[in-house]
């Protein structure tokens, strides 16, 4: 690889070696003075003036001139001279920095005769620093002031790229891996017209080697670069001739750390084969999978590079995971409250390798006031192509709005999550005794029922599951019954979910508030609402959906009750200003409402401000609304623990 070119006529260096050294900056000498420092050629120049009060006991430190540094045995030593820097960022803090004068100016061990080497040495110095950052034309002057040493420069035009050229050989140029060269040239850092710097120069020539061997060039390398500046046009010519080598494939994968659960759920989660051309891409997918998958509390998934340096004529990468295992049996304790259900508590208990083969359940109990849930739900490890099996059972009864509901379901579905996307498939069959509340002696029974076969397709992507600061989930949701299959009534059902919060930050990039958007909107197609189980249907109202209005208060009217409609919209908008990293101030409108058809959809709106706090036992909403159709304020409150 060429580390330097040079070209008369006005044609200067390729950034090599030489720049490289001057953009990390110079090492200072390791012996008190520099080899030459004492060369009877150079004139010592004086050391610089200090006043009489700097010269004082105690007093001495406010009188000194300004900074002080720190020697070896934690003394401080004050600057030995003056040394003032008139260039542009970054070239002036690499200046102070990295030069002999900018070193030597703290150092306990600097003698003045030292001085005018730093002076004498200066010159090449920043030009080497210039030059790193886009500077080949710069006008330098280094010249002494009273007490010290001036550096004074202007930079002159910043070199650009003129034009690249990648020489990419090797197996690499046939058609097969057409896309993949498309890619890197694509994604090469350095492109026409950006200024040229010595570091973005190397860090684009090791971008491009990460692209390649990310694509399956694992032994891909640079066997030739060079960069040609010139001086007079301010313009840099780059060429890049890369060996690509052959492509290489995944081998075997070598599993550490497992005791509690057998191999075949790791290699069930494995989103390629032996064999398979490597990508490196799968591999960040298998980590995905392995860290979502519960066993395991920490993964590392990565290539076995070594094995590539032991023997040259391999083909196939393996592939290293170290996992650390998580308990495989535990319980759960938990409770919250909140002003729609009051007090919660949960209760449930977990075993994640029943038989010793992987297979996990979850059971448990939730109780509110309006709720009281059972549940137990059974999964099998996810096979070679990401999916799992669910199944399971629930018993429910609660009472909401005078709407009396005593429900069970068992279900079966397939699931499968791919990065932050996840979709499942299902089959639920679902029965119901509905009590609705007509007055004080008159209770009507309806009973429900279907057999339901549903696709939920949801994506998300927050920056953190407990308290986001950033992102968005979208889901969405198609199912139906027939009535000919073991329902009451046909009918097909559609809901979508938008979720999303935006940061805002000042010109500084410090983040100072941020905008939470929400909607919802859903429509079940059916000759009538009568015989389909409510969990099909749609209410609304109270802390998570339209404030202002109680639980599930926002439906249909029947009787003294509220039920579920066929149609629902949701939209909220909030702005929530940080006061604190934990605490922020909101302000929110929300605007929906369901209803048993599209004419009847009426929303109504609940608009008023509150306060967030990210507490040690979880975030705590407190908001006061307005709901404008009932001209009324109410309080919502909710915080929740896991212990």
């Amino acid at each position: 690889m060429r580390s330097a070119r040079h070209r008369p006529g006005g044609r200067g260096h390729d950034v090599g070696a030489l720049l490289i050294a001057a953009g990390l900056g110079w090492s200072a000498p390791s012996s008190a003075q520099p080899a030459d420092a004492t060369d009877p050629s150079e004139s010592a120049a004086p050391a610089p003036e200090r006043g009489f009060l700097s010269t004082l006991p105690f007093v001495g430190k406010w009188f000194g001139g300004g900074e002080e540094a720190a020697s070896k045995d934690g003394s401080k030593v004050a600057p030995h001279y003056v040394l003032e820097v008139e260039a542009p960022e970054p070239v002036a803090r690499q200046i102070r920095e990295f030069t002999l004068l900018g070193r030597w100016r703290r150092r306990p061990d600097y003698d003045p005769s030292q001085l005018p080497l730093f002076i004498r040495r200066a010159d090449q110095e920043v030009r080497e620093l210039l030059a790193a950052e886009g500077w080949f034309s710069p006008t330098v002057r280094v010249e002494p002031i009273r007490g010290g040493v001036r550096v004074a420069v202007e930079a002159g035009p910043r070199t650009r790229v003129d034009g690249v050229t990648l020489q990419l050989d090797g197996e690499l140029g046939g058609d097969a891996h057409a896309v993949l060269r498309e890619r890197v040239e694509r994604e090469w850092l350095l492109p026409g017209g950006a200024v040229f710097r010595s570091a973005e120069w190397e860090r684009a020539k090791r971008g491009l080697l990460a692209g390649l061997r990310d694509g399956g060039f694992l032994r891909a390398r640079i066997e030739d670069s060079e960069a040609i500046v010139e001086r007079d046009r301010a313009r840099a010519s780059l060429r890049v001739d890369v060996d690509s080598g052959p492509p290489l494939y995944f081998g075997a994968l070598d599993v550490g750390g497992l005791q509690r659960y057998p191999q075949d759920v790791v290699e069930g989660l494995a989103t390629f084969r032996r064999g398979d051309p490597y990508d490196a891409r799968r591999i960040t997918e298998f980590q995905s999978r392995l860290n979502g998958a519960g066993w395991f509390t920490s993964v590392n998934v990565r290539p076995d590079m070594l094995a590539l340096e032991r023997d040259p004529e391999i083909v196939e990468v393996p592939v290293r995971i170290d996992v650390v295992e998580r308990e495989s049996k535990r319980w759960t304790l938990g409770g919250g409250y909140d002003t729609d259900r009051g007090v919660n508590l949960l209760a449930a208990w977990e075993h994640r390798n029943v038989g010793g083969i992987g297979v996990q359940t979850f059971n448990g109990v939730e109780v509110d006031v309006e709720r009281q849930v059972a549940y137990s739900t059974w999964e099998t490890p996810q096979d070679t192509g990401g999916w799992r099996w669910q199944f399971g059972a629930r018993a429910e009864h609660r009472d909401i709005q005078n709407d009396l509901v005593d429900a069970g379901s068992v279900f079966a579905s397939r699931n499968r999550r791919r990065g932050d996307i996840e979709t499942s498939l299902s089959l639920q069959y679902q029965a119901e005794r509905q009590n609705v509340v007509f007055g004080p002696d008159d209770e009507r029974l309806y009973e429900n029922r279907a057999l339901v076969l549903g696709y939920t397709w949801t994506q998300r992507r927050l920056d953190s599951p407990i308290f986001p600061s950033e992102g968005y989930i979208v889901s969405g949701q198609l199912s139906g019954a027939s009535a000919s299959v073991g329902s009451a009534r046909s009918f097909v059902r559609a809901y979508g979910l938008g979720y999303g919060i935006v940061p805002l930050a000042n010109a500084g990039g410090e983040t100072f508030g941020r905008i939470v958007l929400r909607g919802e909107l859903g429509a079940v197609v059916a000759d009538a609402r009568d015989g389909i189980p409510s969990a099909n249907l749609f209410r609304t109202g109270g802390t998570k959906s339209v404030r202002g209005y109680g639980s599930q208060s926002l439906g249909v009217p029947l009787g003294q009750a509220t039920v579920g409609g066929r149609f629902l919209m949701v939209t909220s908008a909030e702005y929530q200003h940080l006061v604190t990293r934990d605490v922020a101030l909101a302000v929110f409108y929300d605007w929906g409402n369901a209803a048993d058809t599209r004419r009847g959809l009426e929303p109504v709106a609940g608009y008023g401000a509150g306060v967030r706090w990210r507490t040690p036992v979880g975030p705590l909403n407190l908001d006061l609304a307005w709901g404008e159709a009932i001209r009324d304020w109410r309080l919502h409150f909710s915080i929740g623990v896991v212990f």
